[in-house]
């Protein structure tokens, strides 16, 4: 092959040009680190004037331009451009972490403090090697950044936030003043979110239980959804969606935006924290009761932690059946007996009930718990499902319907009794799934 022949196969592979473009930030910051750092203060204040509105890339480059020759001509105008180019294009993504968030099989990412971040790929956690912020002010301003987009206030004297990105991804936000002087953060990020058909394939359900779950959802059975945390308690009332009829008015409440459930009708509400001014809030426990009077067929609650717990437990006794929410336990039984009791004792419309009251209620409202869990290895998993039992003021009953044993999630030969009544007037059964 001739040397000309060669004309048109030559170009920089990937790689290459992300070698080139670290060892171009490498001297942009040996030579102009505090340059860069004013810089990104100047991009944070442009955003800060739009109220954390998506802001022209162009637009941004060309102000960092104007900032470079007014007070540093004597820079050369490659230098300025290089500079007005990276800083833009970290401000305008996720900056260092820009690579772990396009990966479609990360999860969670990590930045445990500036020059130490970890992610979660298939429910295993990693080091991020040669991922790093420069410094705790560098992890700062891109807090700050993280913030002006989500619309919210982080400081000195709220020194915690979560937030949900345009993208869907929830952030977790705590500074350094109460973090040992090392601001940390977590993200969720949004992943699509198949059917139950979907779970089947990675093991977190068998198809025999999921066929019993998806009959529950047609039969509008009231469902908790429990278990540690990051173990897709959320993720699970997005997967069950899919099984809502089309004519159905679902409402879904949360603290965050986290859910990525989809129906034509649905309707979500969403608490407000503070805006960046310290007004506008607008609590979950309010919106939550709010919600009762929407309407809605269903109420999803993704996630309940207090005595907001009475308004979700209302909804599942008051007519609105086949509602869900998710919380924290270790068990469905101590999810039932104790958790629930423990947070309907936090509410002040519960001032002054008995126990037997609230085990009453409980027994009520809440009809099947799904357990989830990690295994050994990390990957998500349900463990457990389960029949709830009336009460006429003892703890109420919690059968095991389904158990994961050996690695396997079986039937235990129990019967739901309660649910196989109940279902009847939605024209539901079991038949072909479990026989009693």
């Amino acid at each position: 092959m001739q040397k000309d022949q060669f004309k048109g196969l030559q170009g920089i592979s990937p790689l290459l040009r992300q070698r080139q473009d670290q060892q171009l930030e490498e001297i942009i910051y040996s030579r102009f680190g505090e340059l860069v750092m004013e810089c990104r203060a100047h991009a944070l204040t442009i955003f800060q004037k739009n109220k954390g509105e998506k802001i022209d890339g162009n637009y941004l480059e060309s102000e960092l331009n104007n900032l470079l020759s007014k007070k540093y001509g004597n820079i050369g105008l490659s230098e300025r451009e290089n500079i007005a180019r990276m800083v833009k294009n970290e401000m305008l993504g996720y900056g260092v972490l820009q690579d772990l968030i396009d990966d479609p099989l990360i999860s969670d990412i990590y930045v445990i403090r500036y020059n130490r971040v970890r992610y979660k790929r298939d429910g295993k956690l990693y080091v991020a090697k040669n991922v790093r912020f420069r410094d705790e002010q560098h992890l700062r301003q891109f807090i700050d950044l993280l913030c002006y987009i989500g619309k919210r206030k982080v400081d000195e004297s709220n020194p915690t936030v979560s937030l949900t990105t345009p993208e869907g991804h929830r952030v977790a936000i705590t500074l350094g003043t109460i973090a040992d002087g090392f601001s940390t953060m977590s993200i969720r990020k949004f992943l699509f979110t198949g059917n139950i058909d979907g779970l089947v394939k990675n093991g977190t359900f068998s198809k025999r239980a999921a066929e019993f779950i998806r009959r529950c959802v047609k039969g509008r059975r009231n469902i908790v959804i429990v278990g540690p945390q990051n173990t897709g308690k959320t993720t699970l009332i997005a997967v069950l969606g899919h099984e809502f009829d089309e004519n159905e008015l679902p409402v879904l409440v949360e603290e965050v935006r986290e859910c990525t459930i989809e129906h034509p009708d649905l309707r979500v509400f969403v608490a407000r924290q503070a805006n960046m001014e310290g007004k506008g809030e607008y609590g979950f426990k309010r919106i939550l009761k709010d919600s009762l009077q929407s309407g809605g067929t269903r109420v999803l609650v993704a996630e309940v932690r207090d005595g907001s717990v009475y308004y979700m437990l209302t909804a599942m006794a008051m007519g609105q059946q086949g509602s869900m929410g998710t919380f924290h336990a270790d068990s469905p039984q101590d999810a039932i007996q104790i958790r629930l009791v423990l947070m309907l004792s936090q509410a002040p419309e519960c001032a002054g009930m008995t126990i037997e009251s609230m085990y009453r209620i409980i027994g009520a409202a809440v009809h099947t718990v799904i357990m989830l869990n990690l295994d050994e290895n990390g990957r998500r998993i349900c463990s457990h499902i389960s029949e709830v039992l009336k009460s006429t003021g003892e703890p109420p009953e919690v059968i095991d319907i389904f158990e994961r044993r050996n690695g396997e999630l079986v039937y235990t030969g129990n019967y739901p009794i309660r649910a196989a009544e109940e279902m009847k007037q939605y024209g539901v059964d079991f038949k072909g799934v479990i026989e009693n």
